[in-house]
């Protein structure tokens, strides 16, 4: 890893992309402006590196970067007229010369009257040249460092247009540490399928390729994800070849309406691990349609017409391959114990033995919402009968915009899920029977709180308490009589 130095210098080179539109527009409007120019910078990089028009970015993966669009001669030309429009044709250039690329500028004009006036937008777009231009962002001679920095730089640009953005920017943002802990949960090998069902910006199927990568010291997983916003899409695209993962499948459209992953014969593909943070109880989902899915989806139940959240669910397990699958995904915590279809569907994959975790976590995980969230883990393969409940609600590091799970706190939650054994007000492996006797809710509070204080009842001491009680009742009863009685009230 580069050392913390040269993080601060493309932290503060991404962080002055950024401020080159300050005033001008919102965080979501120029992060894909930046997050484009910092693409055709790592491609120009890497072609500079090989002496050629290919930037080669992995041993199997390549990219053809027409002369017109060459980061340095776009700077070059950073005082001429009509910048906007040249800039765009060079991402189109770029486009046309390459497959893999198609789609991935989607929505992005550097042209666009969003930017002001001619002489504005020439004085903006300028600055944006100067700031990707920083010799921190020069990737040509890193050698084997340039993925990691690229990766940094646009790690660094999603985080802060997601913190700035406000609800808009976290509605897509999966916090990395939460990303990092699926990642560890599912513990993804190198060549393992991997799908997100609506992937935003690519960022949980990033982390476990990574995940895979570092732990095999080999190649990453073959990535597979849908998303139904065109531009996150597009950005979910160029976050791909700025991590270096070629090895992915990304599709454009509404997962619930219209799965676009299917197989030969039009049914559902299979993974070995999938990952999700779908949208929270999403009322649109597609309720009218569930009676007739043809992928039968929704054979433990239909979900409620106004929350979706289900509906993932019900996708993600259909999708599991029938020996390695197992998934997480990050919910409410209404999803855990809401009654009428959606207790139906969790008594029926409590049934399957199908449930493994539940992990609550703490308040203000996203930046900009304070809603409640736990993961829910499930494997076709289980190593016992049991459902572990972690409640890790309690540990975290307060941040600026939202609180935090340190190393220490994935380490603990990872620890005890592996070894599911019981710690005493944090974790408790809890047999079908009872899930069942409480009515198949899976809050973490009524296993893990419950089972806590019921270990500590004194019933004694209860006893006493409850004496003491009724002494002290009598006696502010007996001094209100005397009181009503002075003021003639008796």
């Amino acid at each position: 890893m580069f050392d913390p130095a040269r993080q601060d210098a493309i932290r503060s080179a991404v962080l002055q992309a950024c401020d080159a539109f300050r005033g001008i527009c919102g965080p979501m409007e120029y992060r894909d402006l930046v997050l484009a120019m910092l693409l055709v910078r790592f491609l120009s990089d890497f072609a500079s590196a090989h002496g050629n028009q290919a930037a080669v970015v992995s041993t199997d993966a390549s990219y053809w970067v027409p002369d017109e669009s060459r980061f340095d001669r776009l700077v070059a030309a950073r005082n001429s007229a009509d910048l906007g429009k040249r800039i765009d044709a060079a991402l189109a250039a770029i486009e046309q010369a390459n497959a893999g690329l198609r789609g991935v500028f989607q929505g992005v004009s550097f042209n666009s009257t969003v930017l002001g006036n001619a002489e504005q937008k020439e004085r903006v777009l300028g600055r944006l040249l100067d700031a990707v231009s920083a010799s921190a962002l020069n990737l040509s001679e890193d050698g084997g460092l340039a993925n990691e920095a690229v990766a940094f730089a646009c790690d660094s640009l999603i985080r802060h247009t997601s913190e700035q953005g406000g609800r808009w920017g976290g509605e897509f943002y999966t916090p990395p540490e939460l990303s990092q802990l699926l990642a560890r949960l599912m513990e993804p090998a190198s060549g393992e399928t991997v799908s997100d069902s609506c992937c935003g910006t690519g960022s949980l199927l990033i982390a476990c390729s990574q995940f895979a990568r570092a732990r095999s010291g080999q190649g990453g997983c073959d990535l597979f994800g849908q998303e139904k916003n065109g531009s996150t899409w597009a950005l979910a695209k160029m976050n791909m070849v700025l991590h270096g993962e070629t090895h992915h499948q990304l599709e454009w459209g509404d997962t619930l309406r219209d799965p676009k992953l299917l197989d030969a014969s039009g049914g559902l593909m299979r993974f070995d691990v999938a990952v999700s943070s779908p949208p929270f109880s999403l009322r649109d989902w597609g309720h009218e349609m569930a009676e007739r899915d043809v992928h039968q989806r929704y054979r433990r139940g239909i979900p409620p017409r106004t929350a979706g959240d289900y509906a993932f669910i019900s996708h993600m397990v259909e999708t599991l391959a029938a020996e390695t699958g197992r998934m997480a995904a990050v919910v409410t915590l209404g999803v855990l114990f809401r009654t009428g279809a959606e207790r139906q569907i969790r008594e029926q994959l409590v049934r399957e033995n199908l449930i493994d975790a539940v992990i609550a976590l703490p308040t203000k995980m996203f930046a900009h919402t304070a809603i409640p969230v736990a993961i829910l883990v499930l494997r076709k393969r289980k190593a016992d009968d049991g459902v572990i409940f972690i409640d890790a609600s309690d540990t975290y590091q307060h941040g600026k915009t939202r609180n935090v799970l340190r190393e220490s706190d994935l380490s603990m939650i990872e620890g005890i899920y592996r070894r599911r054994q019981d710690v005493e007000r944090y974790a408790r492996l809890v047999d079908p029977g009872e899930i069942a006797a409480n009515d198949f809710n899976l809050s973490v509070a009524r296993y893990v709180a419950a089972a806590a204080d019921e270990e500590a009842v004194d019933l004694d001491a209860l006893r006493a308490e409850r004496v003491q009680l009724k002494f002290e009742l009598a006696r502010l009863e007996a001094k209100l009589s005397a009181l009503l009685e002075e003021a003639g009230h008796a």
